[in-house]
């Protein structure tokens, strides 16, 4: 799309500033620039226009008006709430990053940006909304043989290695574990050492044979699952060992 629409909110950088307004580089299409008249400049009254814009400043803006046969674009800085600012801003440098992910890709692979973006990132927003999504999948190991080229399932997938970081999921459960028998605290440290040999587990002790133990996964249901065999492995370590055990996970109420 070359121009935007009407009532768009779109990211522009400054790139000169006027007494009566300023005009600005619209960033998500190439070659275009658009005007921002002093009373649009702020819902206040402006006494000095360089107090309230900068060159090179990147701010949102809104789409007043579009006359394709002047190629000018009116724009507006004034009643764009917080909300809609921090929104816009947040999907711009998404896709920004996305597109520079795509950009390494085509680098290393040694083909054209359009190509890679028509082969790779088009079939993978498609079927997960976003770039980011995607990779998150491919990071966790989801087969896109059906959505990619066998020809680019290797290169995504070491792009991702090298660029994506997946946020791992806790879920944490409270052990109660206490023994009365004679080296009965080394068996405790054995039990608890064998807990934290899995990757990715740890155990606190909050005092009176309270601990706290967590797992992290990609998924709540990987760590949860994770937390749970380790727990039916420790409950039979401590039954072997004559030490009283009991296990409560926490509830998570807001996962996802």
């Amino acid at each position: 799309m070359d121009f935007p629409e009407r009532d768009e909110f779109v990211v522009v950088k400054i790139t000169q500033v006027l007494d009566y307004g300023v005009f600005a580089e619209l960033l998500e299409y190439p070659n275009r620039r658009g005007f921002v008249h002093i009373s649009n400049v702020s819902s206040s009254w402006v006494k000095n226009i360089r107090n309230l814009v900068k060159i090179n400043q990147v701010r949102v803006a809104k789409v007043l008006n579009v006359d394709l046969d002047k190629k000018q674009i009116d724009l507006s800085f004034a009643g764009i709430s917080p909300q809609m600012d921090r929104k816009k801003m947040t999907e711009f440098k998404q896709v920004n990053r996305e597109e520079k992910l795509i950009a390494i890709l085509a680098k290393q692979e040694k083909k054209d940006f359009d190509i890679v973006w028509n082969e790779v990132a088009d079939p993978l927003i498609e079927e997960y909304g976003s770039l980011f999504k995607a990779f998150d999948k491919v990071a966790l190991g989801e087969d896109v043989l059906k959505i990619l080229d066998k020809k680019w399932l290797k290169p995504v997938q070491e792009l991702v290695e090298k660029n994506i970081v997946v946020t791992k999921k806790l879920v944490k459960g409270k052990i109660t574990a206490k023994t009365i028998k004679e080296n009965g605290l080394d068996s405790l440290k054995q039990l608890f050492l064998e807990i934290e040999s899995v990757k990715d587990c740890s155990v606190v002790y909050m005092g009176a044979g309270t601990y706290f133990v967590e797992s992290l996964a990609p998924t709540f249901k990987e760590a949860e699952a994770q937390l749970i065999k380790i727990i039916e492995k420790a409950e039979k370590k401590a039954k072997q060992s004559g030490i009283t055990f009991t296990f409560k996970i926490e509830n998570e109420k807001n996962k996802k």
